[in-house]
Parts: C-alpha cells; sequence; structure tokens
C-alpha cells in the first residue's frame, strides 16, 4: 500500500484519485464537525459545493427534517440553523436528522473525491480510527488537505502527517507528500494545538471568539466515528471490531 498526502484540492487532476481510498482533512472545522454530529446522533450529513445548493436541497427534502449548517469566512450562514462550529453539533440540534452541509473548504473537497473506491472524513479527533478504515480498505491511500480558499493550510497538514504516521507504523510505503506530512506531524507531536494556534487560519478564527473550537479539534483520537461517503452522504461508519479504544 502507498500512502500519499495531497497538499491542496488543486493538486489533483481529473480522475487521480480512481482506485485509491482517501481521507479528506478539514481539521479547522468540517471535518472536526462532521465526526462531532455524527457522534451526537445525526443520521446523516450531506456535504455541498455552494450556499446556494445547501438552500434549494434542504428546501427539496423538507425543512422540518433537515438542519441547515455551515459557513462563509467563518461565521453561520444567514437563515442557516448551525454554523460550523463542532460545540453546536449537539444531540438536542441533530439527533436523528440529515445534516446538509456548506462550508468554505471542506464540502467543497468532498464534492472533488467521487472517483475514489473509498472516501471518509479526517481529523485529529479520529485520526487512529481514519488510519484503520483506510488500510481495511485494502488499496493505496490518498490523504487530501481541503486547505482554506486553495492554500496551504499548517493544521490540515499536520492532521493529515498524523494519519500517515499510523498508516506508516502498519507498513504503508510513503510518498514524498507524505513524508513533508510526517516531518511536520513529528514537529508538533507533544502539543498539536500548538499548530493549530500558529497557522493563519486558526488565528483568524480566534479573531471570530473561536479559541474553543482549535482546542476542541486538537484533542487526539477522542473518538472512532468515521464518516465514509455513501451516495452522496456522509455517514458513519460501523466501528472495527477488532480496533484497540480510543484515548
Amino acid at each position: 500500500m502507498i500512502c500519499d498526502v495531497v497538499l491542496v484540492p488543486a493538486e489533483l487532476p481529473e480522475n487521480a484519485l480512481a482506485g485509491r481510498a482517501v481521507a479528506v482533512v478539514d481539521v479547522l472545522r468540517a471535518s472536526t464537525s462532521m465526526v462531532a454530529a455524527l457522534d451526537a446522533g445525526a443520521r446523516d450529513v450531506v456535504p455541498t459545493d455552494s450556499v446556494e445548493e445547501a438552500t434549494k436541497l434542504a428546501e427539496t427534502l423538507g425543512r422540518e427534517h433537515i438542519v441547515l449548517c455551515g459557513e462563509r469566512d467563518g461565521q453561520r450562514i444567514n437563515g442557516f440553523d448551525l454554523g460550523n462550529s463542532p460545540f453546536e453539533f449537539t444531540a438536542a440540534a441533530v439527533q436523528g436528522k440529515t445534516l446538509v452541509m456548506a462550508t468554505t473548504n471542506g464540502t467543497v473537497t468532498l464534492g472533488r473525491v467521487k472517483p475514489s473506491t473509498f472516501a471518509c472524513v479526517a481529523c485529529i479527533n479520529n485520526a487512529r480510527a481514519a488510519a484503520g478504515a483506510l488500510a481495511r480498505a485494502g488499496t493505496d491511500v490518498a490523504i487530501v488537505c481541503a486547505g482554506k480558499l486553495g492554500r496551504f493550510s499548517l493544521e490540515d497538514m499536520v492532521g493529515a502527517g498524523m494519519i500517515a504516521s499510523y498508516l506508516s507504523q502498519d507498513g504503508a510505503a510513503s510518498t514524498d507528500g507524505a513524508l513533508v506530512a510526517q516531518a511536520l506531524y513529528q514537529k508538533y507531536k507533544k502539543n498539536p494545538l500548538r499548530a493549530l494556534r500558529a497557522g493563519e487560519h486558526g488565528q483568524y478564527l480566534v479573531g471570530l471568539g473561536f479559541k474553543r473550537d482549535l482546542e476542541y479539534a486538537a484533542r487526539e483520537n477522542i473518538t472512532a466515528t468515521v464518516p465514509v461517503l455513501r451516495e452522496g452522504r456522509m455517514v458513519k461508519l460501523a466501528p472495527d471490531p477488532g480496533a484497540a479504544p480510543t484515548a
């Protein structure tokens, strides 16, 4: 098995992911929030490419059954039920519901990985479980960093390096991208929150008042929940019965 890390979605040529297992990493905050939502009992999450697509889909499916969530410039979209903070996705808000989500980077990136044989969402919170799911897919792996507005994002690369490190420990070969990601993860391994605070997007979110979101997103392996893409919806992957408990 070969593990690759893609620094930004623009690096992906058409059909580059065909036959591969893929993880999309958007630590701040779409990946983290999707995991939190499914942990809180959400039925599924439908990622969309735009505010307009999300709004239209919610109306088509029936607003009484839908939670409309997402952000632009880090803030909740006007008229949406929830934003993109993991603290918003409580059981009271999402249990048993379908979430239709539109975010600036994460949900758009998910739209680009459909040619893959297996696609999931990963973050620091579920890194070990996501690595296990990718390994069990039995194919080469691509970990795609969502970045920010098409540019490299420090926290996504650290999260990707964490996952790639687990896969490397299990015998996966690493591309140059995976090696760089693992080296960056090693720099912040003892305190991933340092990376989130140092990055441009983390600093921007702190400026908006989302300091607690960074602290939550930096918590390592607190859940075994892995959202997987099935027919356009993110659903909770059945747990691996042989997996070790999360920290």
